[in-house]
């Protein structure tokens, strides 16, 4: 993808075009904000030999980004594995009249069509602190799609008839880069801002990076405490009046998971996880396959909840034996996976006294959780 002016300056519609947004001055910052991490998601989504170390971003208040450039660069040298440097430049775009969606004094929750994103509905439902939320919501367009009719009916169900359930449209993928979620969040606060809110919920639980004992990053930026630390940090130095909660970041899913009213549960088998039945062409499935990593972390979770009963089925379901598979190349896949996951586990209670507080606590919990898993099956 060429990242060129053209595409650049017309991002934003593209990204925001089911839902109410103008170009008034108090606005156009937010709208600059969903330019500059949408060039970074398509940059890092490019092939490196096709990427340049300088982008040119078009914004509606070049000084405003210069000013900033610190406190925008602490976040890009923190999601950023190689050099990336921005160079702004006034944008030149022809002003459309906004859609004729009429803005609300909600606030604006993500839903990812996740086990978390199912904790969160509940959250925002519960009768002592109710949140009147509207939801940004990302779907995976192929093999999870009758998965997916059944979440978003589940989802309109659970949100007032005054509230909105804006799918986004756009070439964003469900891969959990820490880019997708900036831009996400981004776009949420667009939301918020229009509808004259100022909080926006991410029900997220920070994760274990399933490739630790390769790059030694514990936790997964896209759900590091970190990454939205310093959105925050990018909206207050804008003095926008923005807060980005978290509410389960630090809590261990399985434990929101037991808490959830039985009828949420039951929405656990329409969320998938799996590698494979996101791919195209010969190689994609239309059964989670129950082997790849983000399955077992998955299955580790549920598991160590006593939930399996809810689960989705599984090509390989819990208690799969390696010796009991037919297909050569599944034996390989699962073994290695055992094995790195095994391995994770080692490193983890090998580098415990040295991590970080909210690196430890996850990772006990994940080596709680596995042991449990381990024990069962």
């Amino acid at each position: 993808m060429d990242l060129n002016i053209e595409f650049l300056t017309n991002l934003h519609k593209e990204l925001l075009q089911d839902m109410y947004f103008d170009y008034e001055e108090n606005g156009t910052p937010f709208i600059d904000i969903v330019t500059i991490m949408g060039s970074l998601y398509y940059y890092e989504q490019q092939t490196k030999k096709a990427r340049k170390t300088n982008i040119i971003i078009p914004v509606f208040h070049v000084s405003l980004w210069e000013d900033t450039r610190d406190v925008l660069e602490q976040l890009i040298d923190w999601l950023m594995e190689e050099p990336v440097y921005l160079q702004f430049q006034p944008i030149d775009v022809e002003i459309t009249f906004p859609s004729f969606c009429l803005p609300n004094n909600h606030e604006v929750s993500l839903f990812l069509d996740d086990l978390d994103s199912i904790v969160g509905v509940e959250k925002n439902n519960d009768s002592t602190y109710p949140i009147a939320s509207d939801y940004i919501r990302l779907i995976n367009k192929g093999n999870e799609r009758e998965k997916q009719k059944k979440l978003a009916a589940f989802l309109r169900d659970n949100v007032p008839d005054s509230g909105e359930i804006i799918t986004l449209n756009s070439g964003i993928h469900k891969n959990s880069s820490a880019f997708r979620t900036c831009l996400l969040v981004s776009i949420a606060a667009v939301k918020t801002h229009f509808n004259e809110g100022s909080n926006i919920y991410v029900y997220q639980n920070s994760k274990i990076n399933r490739t630790v004992t390769i790059d030694s990053n514990v936790l997964l930026k896209s759900t590091h405490p970190k990454t939205f630390k310093l959105l925050n940090n990018l909206y207050a130095s804008l003095d926008l009046q923005i807060s980005i909660q978290t509410p389960v970041l630090h809590k261990p899913l399985q434990l929101s998971i037991n808490e959830m009213p039985k009828d949420y549960k039951l929405q656990i088998k329409n969320t998938v996880d799996c590698e494979r039945i996101r791919r195209n062409g010969k190689t994609s499935t239309t059964l989670p396959c129950g082997i790849c990593l983000p399955c077992l972390q998955r299955k580790v979770t549920l598991a160590a909840s006593n939930n399996e009963a809810y689960d989705t089925l599984y090509e390989y379901d819990y208690g799969q034996k390696v010796t009991d598979m037919e297909k050569e190349e599944d034996k390989r896949i699962f073994t290695e996976n055992l094995h790195l996951l095994e391995a994770t586990i080692d490193y983890l209670e090998e580098n415990i006294s040295e991590l970080a507080r909210e690196e430890k606590s996850v990772a006990n919990e994940f080596i709680f959780a596995y042991r449990q898993f381990k024990e069962k099956y």
